[in-house]
């Protein structure tokens, strides 16, 4: 019998523990290193923290829930529906002008006009019209975790809000293999985007007309929504 994962949702009192994980889980992502392109891999490493801390404070003035498995083995940052990330004010109020100012103009440009633009052109087609739906900012597991099934249960955690709700889930996985973990829970894929291509490697090393690095967005219908939408 598989063994019972304990969750627990939190709000503000949880944001430096899920900026701290979020700091050493994505350290090697490769969409995040992208994000940071101008920065040395030794001060990328040191300001993931506060780069999460701020981008994660943004998603809690617009009531964003943080679910955490297993005491602090596994975290997500779940944004509700009818609230958005980039709502200008919050961003304002949670600092990122100091974000901007530290990855300047051409990591503002790969974050707003690459990055931006290409999912929300993904959501207006794999919505499908839908303007209220659940987010998952980001979801991680600590290494020595990793394969026990605590994503997944923090996943399973917000596919029951969602259904409860009738809503879909949007997300981007950012490796294959998260990518598949949402394949086998009932996600489909909408689209695959590749950011920079033409000048990085897939693990966002510059390489002159390299392939770029590959991201998947993704959607789960709860299913009377995706039985009344088919």
């Amino acid at each position: 019998m598989a063994k019972s994962v304990s969750i627990t949702h939190g709000g503000d009192n949880l944001l430096s523990s899920v900026a701290a994980l979020n700091g050493r889980v994505f350290d090697t992502d490769p969409v995040i290193a992208y994000m940071l392109l101008d920065l040395s891999r030794e001060e990328r490493l040191a300001y993931l923290p506060t780069y999460w801390s701020t981008l994660i404070k943004s998603a809690l003035l617009n009531d964003a829930i943080i679910t955490e498995a297993d005491g602090w083995k596994a975290a997500s940052v779940l944004v509700p529906p009818g609230r958005y990330l980039d709502n200008a004010w919050t961003l304002l109020c949670a600092g990122f002008l100091g974000v901007l100012w530290r990855i300047g103009y051409p990591g503002c440009k790969r974050l707003w006009a690459e990055f931006s633009g290409m999912t929300d052109n993904a959501k207006r087609i794999g919505l499908r019209g839908h303007k209220r739906y659940y987010y998952v900012f980001s979801i991680g597991t600590e290494r020595e975790h990793r394969g026990k099934g605590l994503a997944k249960a923090i996943m399973q955690d917000h596919q029951r809000t969602a259904q409860a709700a009738n809503l879909p889930i949007w997300l981007e996985a950012t490796t294959p293999g998260s990518r598949a973990l949402y394949l086998s829970m009932g996600f489909e894929e909408v689209e695959e985007i590749v950011l920079g291509k033409g000048k990085v490697a897939a693990d966002a090393t510059l390489q002159p007309g390299g392939p770029g690095i590959p991201l998947w967005a993704m959607v789960w219908w709860p299913k009377s929504t995706a039985d009344s939408s088919s």
